[in-house]
């Protein structure tokens, strides 16, 4: 079994990547954007395709050999599930529609940029040290 990459081919990573693409099909949908919608579904099934692939080769090989993402800021007292990586990939889209929206404003407010700016930083570090625990906790299991 090949080492996995963090952010690439890890289980984390393509969980979040599927969380991802369902947030972006619930907005297809809250929009009626039937094409985007039907493109979306292709992709998620693609994605849920290669996490089977994932966990039957884990399983045939019993071995999950991955590279550690490292990271420049530290989140303090973090909880690693999956429900707060799913969390944090909402924030992200939520704010990162808030900065269209303000720039698309008649007069775009600078502080609004930063502080929707802010938490989508904080998000995407919390998103990284969620993904290490959950790739963690599943090698730990294999192990086993």
């Amino acid at each position: 079994m090949k080492t996995r990459i963090t952010n690439i081919d890890t289980l984390s990573a393509l969980f979040d990547r599927l969380i991802t693409e369902n947030i972006k099909l619930f907005f297809f949908k809250k929009d009626r954007l039937e094409e985007n919608v039907k493109h979306q579904k292709i992709v998620i099934s693609e994605i849920k395709e290669r996490i089977s692939e994932l966990l039957n080769e884990i399983a045939t090989t019993g071995k999950y050999d991955y590279v550690l993402e490292k990271r420049t800021f530290k989140v303090e007292d973090v909880t690693e599930t999956i429900e707060e990586l799913i969390e944090c990939d909402i924030i992200i889209g939520e704010n990162d529609r808030a900065n269209l929206e303000e720039a698309n404003a008649e007069n775009p407010s600078i502080n609004n940029f930063k502080k929707n700016h802010k938490l989508m930083r904080k998000s995407n570090e919390q998103r990284a040290v969620n993904k290490n625990k959950i790739d963690s906790i599943f090698k730990e299991i294999v192990k086993k």
